[in-house]
């Protein structure tokens, strides 16, 4: 039975070896990532959803639609490096397809054929004298016996030759070794420019020794209220060029110590020592919060509300949360059957609700073998039915959570909506809700404002989790953001 090859923009995929293959170039790939693609092949151009892909290529195998998107994604990461990512298209609430000329090889196992036939046409001339074979590759010696050597040239040519190149390489290796050395000389006494320092942009920093939930959920709010009052950038990840530095620790007293100190003039701003309780939870941060914009020379009302949550009780309580992803990059699950049972106490509360979902959305991108879409979704229903009943301005997180759920659902006027509806209550986006307009752009084929928005998105919070936010959140993006990091 004949063997089936294809042909791909002048790449060569060998079902049998599990590899594409082109001018020398040998990628050696998965047999089920072959499976996959030689399937797209067969079928070039035809949508398939991922339900008839694990039909088809999986052979109705039991396995979840995440197992065909993680894939997809290991394939295109193949196709990145042989700078062919564009073979894949996703079709937005349909699909994928492969979009690129296909050409079906048929290889009889006992004749075999001639590899130079799969050359593009600008790889060969016209001069018979001149024309080589197909490179070596990996089925050359098993369909290509009766390739003959070229006789060697006479010997004094070949040392001739060998040592005109010798002499070459010397002269060239010579000339380099100067250049570097005046290079060097020039630059030995020149000072490289210090990096100005950004005075709106803060860094938030807590000490290891006394890092608590209490301590990064009060830095949470702290940041969360920089970006809805003021244009002021507040970051957790350390940013060399940063006018200011926020520090939160314990103090020997075991009060919570909170120090803004300016980098430029070398002052502090702003220094207090904070003992919440459940009884004073809500005005002594609201108190805080309202110092430390006023610190910051910030035109603001006196008796503007920050916190979301006003019920001294569910504030304490939701202060004592542990962090949805770890210092070391890792999930905490932990976060969920925490936030679980604070909402069984308080059904109704939209904040505890949205950030429930927020954080499950971020688990679900990040690992999902601990996670579920059901659950996700799940989760989603109980925010909009709460919405629905109470009828009432809700925080920005919960339209920037209503945003995200509409867009898991494709609703993307919907999405967009709710993304407005939190901007009319920001001074500034977060850099969440920069990734989720970057999603919508990119599924309406705005790629350039979608790359945008992405870089603004890291460009506000610069750590791993916006970078994976980015790339996966939702669907996997087709745009780069691992080429550059957007600096402060």
């Amino acid at each position: 039975m004949a063997w089936v090859n294809y042909k791909i923009n002048n790449w060569l995929l060998i079902t049998t070896e599990n590899c594409l293959y082109k001018s020398g170039k040998n990628y050696i790939i998965e047999p089920r990532i072959t499976k996959l693609l030689a399937f797209l092949a067969k079928h070039q151009g035809i949508v398939f959803t991922r339900d008839e892909l694990i039909e088809n290529v999986w052979d109705g195998a039991v396995v979840s639609e995440q197992v065909v998107t993680q894939s997809i994604f290991e394939l295109r990461k193949i196709l990145k490096k042989m700078d062919e990512d564009h073979w894949i298209v996703t079709i937005p609430k349909r699909g994928y397809k492969l979009d690129i000329d296909v050409q079906q090889i048929y290889v009889d196992p006992n004749t075999g054929f001639k590899l130079e036939e799969f050359h593009s046409s600008h790889e060969h001339t016209n001069d018979v004298s001149t024309h080589a074979s197909f490179p070596a590759g990996p089925m050359t010696r098993a369909f290509n016996n009766t390739a003959k050597e070229t006789p060697p040239a006479t010997t004094t040519a070949a040392d001739n030759a060998k040592w005109n190149h010798w002499f070459f390489d010397v002269c060239i290796l010579t000339m380099l070794l100067i250049t570097l050395v005046f290079i060097s000389w020039s630059n030995e006494k020149v000072t490289p420019p210090t990096a100005a320092l950004n005075p709106r942009l803060i860094n938030i920093v807590s000490a290891p020794q006394s890092a608590t939930n209490q301590l990064y959920s009060l830095a949470n709010i702290i940041k969360d209220t920089l970006f809805k009052s003021t244009n002021y950038i507040s970051s957790f990840s350390h940013q060399p060029n940063a006018g200011k530095t926020l520090s939160l620790y314990v103090n020997q007293h075991h009060q919570l110590h909170i120090e803004l100190f300016n980098n430029i003039s070398k002052t502090i701003m702003l220094r207090k020592n904070l003992s919440l309780d459940s009884n004073n939870a809500y005005l002594i941060i609201e108190k805080l919060l309202n110092d430390l914009i006023q610190s910051l020379n910030y035109n603001h009302q006196q008796t503007q509300y920050y916190i979301a949550i006003t019920n001294p009780d569910i504030l304490y309580d939701y202060l004592e949360l542990p962090t949805v992803i770890t210092t070391d990059n890792q999930t905490n699950t932990h976060y969920i059957e925490k936030i679980n049972t604070l909402i069984q106490s308080y059904p109704q509360n939209s904040y505890l609700l949205a950030q429930r979902y927020l954080a499950y959305a971020i688990l679900l991108t990040t690992n999902n073998k601990i996670t579920s879409m059901p659950t996700l979704m799940n989760y989603g229903k109980v925010l909009v039915k709460n919405i629905t009943l109470n009828k009432q301005p809700e925080p920005t997180e919960v339209y920037d959570a209503l945003a995200l759920n509409e867009l898991y659902q494709g609703n993307l006027a919907a999405s967009d909506h709710y993304l407005s509806l939190a901007k009319s209550q920001s001074q500034q986006n977060t850099a969440l809700r920069y990734i989720l307009l970057g999603k919508i752009s990119e599924l309406t084929n705005k790629k350039q404002q979608a790359n945008e928005y992405y870089s603004m998105a890291l460009y506000l919070s610069p750590d791993q989790e916006t970078r994976i936010l980015c790339e996966k959140l939702v669907f996997i993006s087709q745009i780069n953001t691992t080429e550059s990091t957007p600096r402060h």
